[in-house]
């Protein structure tokens, strides 16, 4: 049977990699820090596959086809896409091997389990993967990747109580694998933030906004706009910048773009083993507190239910302005002797 070996969340802010200059020298020094940490748990664990809660930034799914949980069968995906290559600094793309035999299995498992899963081919990865990987620096040159991808942006959502029964059902998966397959869980996203997306309920519709009039109409149709607008990835960075400068979202529309008090009480939860507390989040308290990029926070609360409900270490938290991302950093430390049971272990 397969085993969990690891599980680490983490966030993805595009800035960490794309303008972390911004950052004040000793946020990004701990924020560094703590992502090395967090690969050298999956280096050590040695993993065979990885399990990756994520959600798509519009690179592969868009308003028009939306699935709510997709899994992605392939030989490899790859990243960034084209778009992010600029904005994230990265000059070659990476192919990441991606185990369809184990993807298959997952969608099976899923399904019999009464999860209705879409199937994508090969997806492209933006920074949702990107980001954390580039600062983790794994050393895993052969690690397959299966992402699991959960809808944040594009309401209607999941319920909080379907993701977390959505992580234990892909428990249930990754320890009915063949052999004694070494299974990785892996969650990246959040916490509070308004990233330069289009949102109905923050930045009305339509969108008065020049900018995110152009990102609800790339959100909806795809990459046809990046015909038109090739830099369409670019000009978010920049869009992202003057929003951190002036603490704004839209812009000229005065709006905390972090809220740290939110975000330090669902660490609070998650690491404290509080599966009742994530169960009953709802879609309008995370709208309200977090934004429209704190519904990363599913792949948390997917992660958790991997996980058992399970506590775990949080290494980091940083509320970092210039990155409109409050950076959060967790561990669940898993003890040799309990994978592939629902034990876990971390400082409490």
């Amino acid at each position: 049977m397969g085993k969990i070996v690891a599980a680490v969340g983490l966030s993805h802010a595009p800035g960490a990699i794309g303008f972390p200059e911004t950052a004040k020298p000793d946020a990004r020094e701990r924020t560094e820090a703590a992502t090395r940490a967090l690969g050298k748990t999956l280096t050590d664990a040695k993993p065979d596959v990885i399990f990756a809660f994520l959600d798509d930034h519009f690179e592969n799914f868009y308003r028009n086809h939306m699935p709510t949980i997709a899994v992605s069968v392939a030989e490899q995906h790859v990243g960034p896409a084209d778009q992010w290559m600029e904005p994230l600094r990265i000059h070659e793309k990476t192919y990441f091997p991606g185990s369809p035999e184990t993807a298959e299995h997952l969608i099976n498992s899923l399904v019999d389990q009464g999860f209705d899963v879409s199937r994508t081919g090969s997806v492209e990865y933006g920074n949702n993967l990107l980001m954390p990987w580039v600062l983790m620096e794994p050393d895993l040159p052969n690690v397959a990747i299966v992402p699991i991808f959960l809808n944040v942006f594009t309401p209607p959502l999941m319920k909080y109580s379907r993701a977390y029964a959505l992580g234990e059902a892909c428990r249930v998966a990754a320890e009915s694998l063949p052999g004694d397959t070494r299974v990785a869980l892996m969650c990246t996203g959040g916490l509070s933030h308004w990233p330069p997306y289009w949102s109905p309920t923050q930045a009305g519709d339509p969108p008065q906004d020049e900018f995110l009039k152009l990102m609800k109409e790339y959100q909806t149709v795809g990459k046809s706009v990046l015909k038109r607008v090739p830099d369409l990835f670019v000009q978010f960075d920049d869009y992202e910048v003057e929003m951190a400068a002036k603490n704004e979202y839209p812009l000229n529309s005065k709006h905390p773009l972090v809220n740290a008090e939110w975000d330090q009480k669902f660490m609070d939860h998650l690491c404290g083993g509080d599966s009742k507390w994530l169960k009953a989040l709802t879609y309008d308290e995370v709208e309200e507190e977090a934004g429209h990029g704190g519904h990363e926070v599913l792949n948390w609360v997917a992660l958790s239910g991997a996980m058992g409900g399970g506590k775990a270490k949080l290494l980091l938290y940083e509320p970092v302005m210039e990155w409109i991302c409050g950076m959060t950093y967790v561990d669940y430390q898993v003890k040799a002797e309990t994978n592939g049971t629902n034990g876990t272990d971390g400082v409490h």
